[in-house]
Formats: C-alpha cells, structure tokens, sequence
C-alpha cells in the first residue's frame, strides 16, 4: 500500500463516519447531514493539501507512514462504532418518548388545558433526551482527540529518521495534520452540541 492509497481510505473511512451520524438529524435536525458533509469535504481538503506538501519528503517511507494510517483508522474504528450505536440508540428513544399515544391525542382534543400540559411535558422530554445525546459526545469527543494526538506523534516518530525534509520542515508539517484533524474533529462536536441546543429551543 502507498500513501496515496493509504490516505484515501483514511479519508474514505472518516467520510464514511460522518455520513453515519446523519441518522440522528432525520426527523430532528436535518442540518447535522449538512454540517457533516462540510466537516467531512474539509477532512478530505486538509488531508489532500498534507499530502501534496510531503510528497517530496516521504518516498522512501511510504510503507511507514501508511502503516501508521491504517493502526490509526484501525484503533478509532472500535470507539467509533460504540458511538455511533450510542447515538443511535438515543434518536430512537427520543423520538419513542415524543411521539403521543392515542390516549394523549385524544386528550388534546378536549382543551386549551389539557394542549398545555401537552407542550410542557414534551418540552421536557426534548431537554432530558437531548441532554443525555449531548453528555455521550463529551467523553468521545475527547478520546478522540487524545489518539489523534498519540498516533500523529508515533508518526512523527516512524518518519523522522528517514525523511528527506530538515526536521523543522517534518515537525511544521506533523503539527499542521494534528492542528487539522484536531479542529476537525472539535467542529463536528460543536456542530453536534449546537443542533441538540436547538432541538430545546
């Protein structure tokens, strides 16, 4: 494998997580599909730039660096599916706790009374429900960017002794790939944490 190849599917491999939180947006918030998708266009952006910058540099450690890519895609994978079934979970008992029985239905056909009871209850379910979502994204969020910090620094390492480029050059370029991916992946959790914001307002 190459690092050209080893980047695309990196790149393809994050893309394809993002697509997979566009579940919860349906029938909640359709702008969390369409912040993903531009979350996941500046992923493939960044990544691209990186690599036309150190393709000068890394001819002779290709087969290092995409090693790395692929343990890094492979260890994100396990707490990444974790995710996305914990948020799957949560939209579809949200939407289980929103939608009224027929009893609650019926009742709402009574009176202005029995509307506002309605409204008030429902209210609070989106804020309960909504607050639980939110308190699953904090701690993965972080651990998220603690590998991105661990496995950006093994590639430092693994590529350092042989790379063509001075090591200043190496270390700008390592840290604007951990600066990227970790603005990234704090955008997404903001845009997340601003559409559940949304659902309570």
């Amino acid at each position: 494998r190459n690092l050209k190849e080893s980047i695309q599917d990196g790149v393809s491999y994050m893309g394809h997580f993002l697509e997979k939180l566009s579940p919860l947006g349906r029938g909640l918030q359709p702008r969390l599909y369409q912040d993903s998708s531009s979350l996941r266009s500046a992923i493939r952006r960044e990544l691209d730039s990186l690599r036309v910058k150190l393709s000068p540099y890394v001819d002779e450690v290709h087969q290092q660096v995409g090693k790395q890519l692929d343990e890094l895609r492979q260890q994100l994978r396990p707490f990444t599916e974790e995710l996305l079934d914990q948020v799957s979970l949560r939209a579809r008992e949200l939407r289980r706790h929103l939608v009224p029985s027929r009893e609650v239905t019926a009742q709402l056909l009574d009176g202005a009374d029995e509307l506002q009871r309605f409204m008030a209850h429902y209210s609070d379910k989106i804020a309960f429900h909504t607050d639980q979502v939110k308190d699953i994204f904090h701690p993965y969020t972080e651990r998220l960017l603690t590998e991105i910090r661990r496995n950006v620094e093994e590639l430092h390492r693994s590529v350092a002794p042989h790379a063509r480029a001075s090591p200043e050059q190496l270390n700008q370029h390592i840290q604007e790939l951990s600066a990227k991916l970790t603005r990234n992946a704090r955008d997404l959790h903001r845009q997340i944490q601003k559409n559940l914001e949304q659902l309570k307002a």
